[in-house]
């Protein structure tokens, strides 16, 4: 077998620093632990400040997707006033990750509100699995986590950084609680073998899946989306739960179930099964945005993959849906 390469000087040291800093947030009180990330949130918003003004003058980041997600409904100064919150919440985010290892089966229910596993419990009792899906909203890496300290088998595809380093922080992180973690590459297959053991596979699916996918409403605009879900749901039977983990105050939080999807008719064909999947999950994801906006990615970039022959408005922006029926 070939040896993996060996680790430079320079990410030795990136990986000794990360993990020294991982492991003292860890460990700090929590209001030391959280005062650090309130000390950058200066330095993060002026960085912030200088990449959506570069951004914005390439047609792209956070403004203008609350743009296209709210149109008129927000003004320039409450867009700047939701992205402040917003970069407190990133700043917040790093924090809550680090500390997730202490969330074991002692500490959990005094920091997150569980309610909503105990469905999930149900719905893996019919032994066929259960598809989760959420997005980068709130403490996502969250979900995984606490469902597996409360005994649930999960696995959840995740995608490297590309920084070993940071690579193997996270890994670290994510598998503290017992989750399985798979890599993009191949995930899907992991994934269905999970199913097939009557267990939980967990994938996000709020990105942009780019050329090829299927466009169907999100935040009520067309976006490229994943049909992942529904491939997974098509193959084995399984339902599909859409979940979020939102943040309430520093250190608490709380899981929410926003959508259960059953699976169709076995007389559904699989282009109209696909495409209803697709509607109620872009549907449930973005009500879980919408009840906590400032704890959503809005930098990504979710918009950027238009269907073929679409034109923009005189505003700039891509059409609003007409209705929830996806399109090719």
């Amino acid at each position: 077998m070939e040896a993996a390469p060996r680790a430079s000087t320079g990410e030795r040291l990136a990986s000794g620093a990360l993990g020294l800093a991982a492991r003292a947030l860890g460990r700090l009180p929590a209001p030391l632990a959280y005062g650090c990330a309130d000390a950058l949130l200066p330095a993060l918003c002026a960085w912030a400040l200088v990449h959506e003004l570069r951004a914005g003058r390439r047609g792209r980041g956070a403004r203008r997707n609350l743009r296209i997600a709210y149109r008129e409904e927000l003004g320039p100064a409450e867009r700047w006033r939701l992205l402040a919150r917003h970069a407190r919440h990133l700043a917040q985010l790093g924090v809550d990750l680090c500390r997730m290892p202490r969330l074991d089966g002692e500490r959990l229910g005094r920091h997150v509100d569980l309610a909503a596993l105990e469905p999930l419990r149900e719905l893996l009792a019919r032994g066929r699995g259960l598809v989760c899906v959420s997005g980068h909203v709130g403490v996502w890496e969250l979900l995984g986590h606490a469902a597996s300290v409360r005994g649930l088998p999960v696995t959840v595809v995740v995608r490297r950084s590309g920084t070993r380093a940071l690579d193997a922080l996270l890994m670290r992180l994510r598998t503290s609680g017992g989750q399985r973690c798979v890599a993009q590459r191949g995930g899907l297959a992991a994934l269905r073998s999970a199913l097939a053991r009557g267990e939980i596979a967990g994938l996000l699916a709020d990105e942009d899946a780019g050329r090829g996918r299927l466009f169907a409403p999100f935040l009520g605009t067309l976006a490229a989306t994943s049909s992942a879900a529904a491939w997974l749901q098509r193959r084995s039977g399984a339902p599909i739960a859409v979940l979020s983990c939102e943040r309430t105050t520093r250190e608490r939080y709380r899981i929410r179930l926003w959508r259960v999807i059953e699976p169709g008719r076995e007389r559904e064909v699989r282009p109209a099964s696909r495409r209803r999947v697709t509607a109620e999950l872009n549907a449930a994801l973005g009500a879980a945005i919408r009840a906590a906006p400032a704890q959503w990615l809005w930098g990504t970039r979710r918009f950027a993959t238009r269907p073929p022959r679409e034109r923009a408005g005189a505003d700039g922006l891509p059409p609003r849906a007409d209705d929830a029926t996806p399109s090719r």
